[in-house]
């Protein structure tokens, strides 16, 4: 099964019209910037938008809360 033609600011009305939608159709990441962004940084959903997780020292591991959010913890 192909991936339907995806148009820049394109919306969808269900999760079925994504299910076969490749990621990099949808998201245009060479234009794509959170502010602040260094070498190592994650982004990831906080469920309204998109959030930058600064990069962690060394020797953390990436931990999630009861929240489902990521953050930098120390073993």
């Amino acid at each position: 099964m192909s991936s339907p033609t995806i148009s820049r600011g394109q919306t969808f009305s269900t999760r079925e019209n994504i299910t076969n939608t490749k990621l990099h159709d949808l998201i245009d990441l060479a234009t794509w910037e959170l502010s602040g962004q260094t070498l190592g940084d994650i982004a990831y959903y906080n469920g309204s938008a998109w959030v930058r997780l600064g990069v962690g020292t060394v020797g953390q591991v990436l931990t999630m809360n009861a929240s489902a959010a990521p953050y930098w913890a120390t073993p």
